[in-house]
This record gives C-alpha cells, sequence and structure tokens, in this order.
C-alpha cells in the first residue's frame, strides 16, 4: 500500500464520519475544556489572566479534527460563553476580552483551515491515484492479452516459415522442376496455390496471354470457375492498361452500365513488360478484398512472371547467375517504381579469390528466401554482387551486421579488414547498372 492509499483511507474514513458525530465531539471538548477550566479557577473560569489561554486548545484540536467548521463552531461557543460569564460577573474583568478572543478564535480557524487545505490536496493525489490505478490495470489486462495472443501465434508458426519471400523462393525451385516452360497447367496450378494463400482466392482461373489475347481456357483454376467473357470491361480494361483492375476502380468510370462476374482481373507482367498471363478472380473474402491486398497480389504476380520468363531461358554457369540477378534486379526496380518497395544491392571487393570463394560459401549458407548472390562476368573474380530484395537500408545494415558476427566467429578476421563495401538503395529513381559500372570499375 502507497503512502497516497493510507492518506486516502483516512481521508475517506473522516468523509464518512456522521455529521451528528462532528458535532456532538466538538461540543464535548470544548464543554470538557470549559468544565476542567471553571473546576479548577471558579474565579477566572476562563482562564483569561493566565499566561496562556488554554482553552484556545479546544479550538485547536475541533480544528485538526474536523476542519474550519467545527473549529468557527468550537471558537464561537468559548466566546458566548465567556459573554455569558462577564454578564453574570464571574470574570476578572469588567470590559470584554477582546483581545484573548481573537486569539482563542484565530488558533481555531488558523488550524482548521490548514487542515481543509490539506485535506484538499489529498483528494486530488487520491483521484489522481485512483485514475492512475484504473488505467495500470487496464495496461496490465491488454498486457498479458496481447501476451497471451503472441504466445499463441509464436506456437502456431514454431516450424513454419510463412514469409512472402520464402513462399517465393520455394515457387521458384517448385516451378524449376516442372515440366514444360513457361506458363502451363502445371505451372499455373503451382501459382495459384500461393495466390490462394496469400490473396485468400475462392473462385478463380489463370490464363495464358499471347499478342494480348487470353486463351480460350484457362490452365489452372479453383472453385466453380466460370470461363472469362473476353468483352467484360474489368478484363478489357486490365489487357489495355496492363495493371490490376478491380470493381473499386472500374464502377467509378462505369456507374450505370457495369456487367461482369469478375471481382479482378490481375496480369502476370514480367520486368521486361511483357504480359505472359491474367489472373480472373471472381469471388473472394470481402475483408479480404482490401487494397493492402491487391497490391500484395499485384508485387507476386511480377516476380511470378519473371520467374516464367527466367526458367524458359537456361543458361550454363556462372552466367545462369548473372542472368537470375539482371532479372531479379528489373523486378525488384519496377517494384520501388510502382509499389515504393525498396531493396538493397551490395557490392564486395576482396583482397583475393580465395577468400571471394570462402566468404561466398558463408553467404550462401546465410542466404534468405530471394537474395541472389552472383559474380559479375566482366569483372575480377574478387567482386561479387548480392541483391536483397524487399530490404531497405535498415534491413541491408542488419544482414551485413550477420555477415560480419558470423565470419568473425568462423575466421577471427573482420569483414572489413578482407572486403571493400559499397551498398546501394534501389528506389524509384534508381540506375543500379551505371553503378554497378562504376565501383566494378573503380580503384582498388
Amino acid at each position: 500500500m502507497t503512502t497516497s492509499d493510507v492518506y486516502g483511507d483516512l481521508n475517506l474514513a473522516s468523509k464518512d464520519t456522521a455529521a451528528w458525530v462532528k458535532w456532538l465531539e466538538t461540543l464535548v471538548i470544548t464543554g470538557v475544556f470549559i468544565g476542567v477550566a471553571f473546576w479548577q479557577h471558579p474565579e477566572d473560569p476562563l482562564l483569561i489572566s493566565g499566561e496562556f489561554p488554554w482553552l484556545a486548545l479546544a479550538t485547536l484540536i475541533a480544528g485538526l479534527r474536523y476542519g474550519f467548521l467545527m473549529a468557527l463552531v468550537s471558537s464561537t461557543l468559548i466566546l458566548a460563553t465567556g459573554g455569558l460569564f462577564l454578564r453574570a460577573d464571574l470574570l476578572p474583568v469588567t470590559a470584554p476580552p477582546y483581545i484573548w478572543g481573537v486569539g482563542v478564535m484565530g488558533v481555531g480557524l488558523l488550524a482548521g483551515e490548514f487542515r481543509d487545505y490539506w485535506d484538499r490536496r489529498i483528494e486530488k493525489l487520491v483521484a489522481a491515484n485512483q485514475y492512475r490505478h484504473t488505467r495500470l490495470e487496464e495496461f496490465t489486462r491488454n498486457f498479458y492479452l496481447l501476451k497471451v495472443s503472441h504466445d499463441r501465434l509464436e506456437q502456431q508458426l514454431a516450424g513454419n516459415s510463412n514469409s512472402l519471400r520464402e513462399a517465393l523462393r520455394r515457387l521458384d525451385s517448385e516451378i524449376s522442376h516442372a515440366q514444360g516452360t513457361g506458363l502451363n497447367r502445371e505451372t499455373g496450378e503451382l501459382m495459384m496455390r500461393l495466390l490462394v494463400r496469400y490473396g485468400q482466392l475462392q473462385v478463380a482461373g489463370i490464363y495464358t496471354v499471347s499478342e494480348g489475347k487470353l486463351a480460350e481456357r484457362p490452365v489452372a483454376s479453383i472453385g466453380s470457375f466460370q470461363p472469362a467473357q473476353t468483352d467484360d470491361p474489368i478484363l478489357v480494361h486490365a489487357l489495355q492498361e496492363q495493371q490490376l483492375v478491380s470493381v473499386h476502380t472500374e464502377h467509378r468510370e462505369n456507374r450505370n452500365s457495369m456487367e461482369t462476374n469478375l471481382l479482378l482481373a490481375l496480369p502476370l507482367i514480367n520486368s521486361e513488360n511483357t504480359m505472359v498471363g491474367m489472373v480472373t478472380v471472381q469471388a473472394m473474402p470481402f475483408f479480404s478484398f482490401q487494397p493492402k491486398t491487391l497490391r500484395l497480389l499485384a508485387i507476386m504476380a511480377g516476380h511470378m512472371a519473371d520467374m516464367i520468363q527466367e526458367h524458359a531461358k537456361v543458361p550454363g554457369q556462372p552466367i545462369a547467375d548473372w542472368r537470375r540477378f539482371e532479372f531479379q534486379l528489373a523486378r525488384v526496380a519496377s517494384d520501388a517504381r510502382n509499389h515504393k518497395l525498396s531493396s538493397m544491392v551490395i557490392h564486395f571487393t576482396f583482397t583475393d579469390t580465395a577468400t571471394a570463394v570462402q566468404i561466398t560459401q558463408r553467404m550462401q549458407r546465410m542466404r534468405r528466401g530471394l537474395d541472389v548472390i552472383a559474380f559479375p562476368p566482366e569483372a575480377p573474380e574478387t567482386q561479387l554482387v548480392i541483391l536483397l530484395p524487399l530490404t531497405d537500408e535498415l534491413g541491408g545494415a542488419s544482414y551485413l551486421q550477420r555477415l560480419t558476427d558470423d565470419i568473425r566467429q568462423h575466421s577471427g578476421e573482420s569483414l572489413q579488414s578482407i572486403a571493400r563495401i559499397q551498398k546501394y538503395l534501389v528506389g524509384p529513381k534508381s540506375n543500379v547498372p551505371e553503378w554497378l559500372d562504376r565501383v566494378q570499375k573503380a580503384p582498388k
């Protein structure tokens, strides 16, 4: 229990005291003092001629006990008694003792005023303490609710990587092992599973697109999908504008002539601005049909289109790594322009080839889902470039710190002592090829 709680309890106790008890106790205390003084000194019952006005203690006790009002009652009672005794010639004076009366009254009233002042301060402290206590209880309940929710979420996600990077990495691996090339039935089903997982699609289909026209049948579908009409306004608009179109945007322009069975049309456009397919969605949950989810689907569609294009070309190593780097670089540049998603490119220049190979092996072990590690084909073997998609400047610094700690732990050397490191944040107006060409030709 805190000090303010103790004072609060005392204050509440005094507040709860019945009014008649206050009056009775004040009258009794004052009467006892007057009675004792009359008994001890009948010739001077109010002790006016003494060295100290002892009756002032009655008003002092009343003021300290119950405040200004009871002090006034006590002092008034004493002064009224003094007036009666003066009329009865029981006092050793012939004139009213004004100075004595002012002193008796002043002592009690000052004590009562200070008592009331501190009482008001205690009330304010108690009210503030109760408010803080209430807020603390609310915070405690919310904290434990959040903690329980976080613990349950951790249990659900334990050992299950559900990040977008990891999902796209697995899709890339599955597409690389699929039969045939390009957008076909097998790759379409793989892509549909990922879209259903992150977009909660219920009825949808994926079509191939050739020369701006949809195929007659979808390569993959889910739910009771009905073939899309070629003159559907949402589909026509998506093919013309080559961007995601939903009923939100189309309804504003064609409020009176809106005849469609689609919620949205999502083009699969790669980083070379070539449309390879179209996702048509006829049903999805209302809570998922939000700008945030649609933006996520558009980002995924671009990455999946790049995967289709990339695996259609199978060059030999190490050109394949650099081709993949270029594909992913074009994709993250598109994400930066269209969706304001930054990525990071880090260029390493090592002291020798053996060190470059050794560090590359360490980087491969701690490689994240979409990270691309490649040696520039026209640069010395001591140079290495890594692309960190969907990573801001803080994420790039964290990656370098983890790499530095890993190298120091296994070799005892600092990364900065064996390599020159240059970072470049891929933004809406970035020119990464020009930057790479400049850093590759920079003096060592």
